[in-house]
């Protein structure tokens, strides 16, 4: 995916079989040892799927299952994994941030009581090594099996409820697909950041930096802390380092009790605000210079770089100095200027 963005599994097991195989004679191998199952393979748009509950018994991950939303909530103990039957995405987060997605071109289904999902999917998701053996009908999975504790996934079925009812703006995101707002971030030296947005994941703060942009509230401004390897953040002063005000805005991440879980890689754009204020965010925002897991759940990411990452760079090898009189740290000594934000 291009984001992650991304260390649990889902479901998914997508294995590609000649259609002459019969599924009664496919067998299932995990870590050298035939696993027992219930209910056997089935072969649906060339892909095998098996019982869910045999193929997370073998890999020693917990799962729960929620009647309300046909959900799926899997975990090996470190990421959590989410599915659901009749949907063909399936998503791998920590509790803070989106780490993966996997397109299954074979959804989970029930059938006869069971829960079965495509071997593959399921299993690389989780980080499992996945083969066939067409001689004996055969697929095998590789795996450090897990010792995770038991009811473990239910304590986390409040996320897979969330991300049910933002899956088509999650599956969006990881597919490129996403509803966005192209922008351009205009540099004086005549620099082009372009980016895009999300309203469907943060819509207050993409609304936000629309009327900002369109009300051509950063011209002008420049980046006022930079730090490399780190971000560049700017949008709140001026060319002298006034402070240029706006109004506050509702802090859209996860520790403030919003359902937001872009993480924050190398080119996402994320609202600035106070250490102490969770709602404090205006027009300030930053964007991230190399990966920050530090930052994850506690910004309100909302968008990224779709081009001109060459100039966040140069942006980020700017000398800078501390102006001791305004107690402001990583100052560029020489302005970077924002001559506009337009929104395309």
């Amino acid at each position: 995916m291009k984001k992650v963005i991304l260390s649990a599994s889902v479901m998914a097991l997508s294995l590609m079989l000649m259609p002459a195989v019969n599924a009664d004679s496919i067998s299932v191998v995990v870590n050298g040892e035939k696993i027992a199952m219930e209910k056997p393979p089935v072969i649906m748009e060339e892909r095998t799927l098996v019982p869910l509950r045999a193929i997370t018994e073998a890999l020693g991950c917990d799962v729960s299952w929620d009647s309300e939303t046909s959900g799926i909530t899997l975990t090996d103990g470190n990421s959590l994994y989410y599915t659901w039957i009749g949907r063909d995405c399936a998503f791998k987060m920590s509790a803070v941030a989106l780490e993966g997605a996997t397109i299954m071109e074979a959804p989970p289904v029930n059938m006869d009581g069971f829960t079965m999902v495509p071997i593959r999917a399921i299993g690389e998701m989780f980080g499992a090594k996945v083969g066939w053996d067409g001689n004996t009908s055969t697929v095998t999975v590789d795996y450090e099996k897990k010792q995770t504790e038991e009811g473990l996934a239910e304590k986390f079925q409040t996320y897979e409820r969330n991300m049910d009812k933002m899956y088509n703006a999650y599956k969006g995101y990881v597919s490129d697909t996403a509803n966005t707002v192209k922008a351009e971030i205009q540099l004086e030296d005549g620099g082009v950041i372009a980016l895009e947005l999300y309203p469907d994941i943060a819509p207050k703060t993409v609304a936000n930096f629309v009327k900002l942009a369109q009300d051509n509230f950063f011209d002008g401004l420049v980046f006022h802390r930079v730090i490399k390897d780190f971000m560049i953040q700017g949008g709140g002063f001026e060319t002298d380092l006034t402070q240029k005000e706006a109004e506050t805005i509702k802090g859209e991440f996860i520790v403030n009790g919003y359902f937001n879980l872009i993480p924050h890689n190398r080119g996402v754009i994320s609202m600035a605000r106070t250490s102490v204020d969770m709602d404090s965010a205006s027009s300030q925002f930053f964007i991230v210079h190399k990966s920050s897991p530090s930052l994850e759940g506690q910004y309100a990411a909302f968008g990224r770089v779709t081009s001109g990452m060459e100039y966040v760079d140069k942006i980020a090898e700017t000398k800078t100095k501390s102006v001791t009189e305004l107690g402001m740290d990583d100052v560029p000594e020489e302005n970077q200027i924002i001559k506009t934000i337009v929104i395309k």
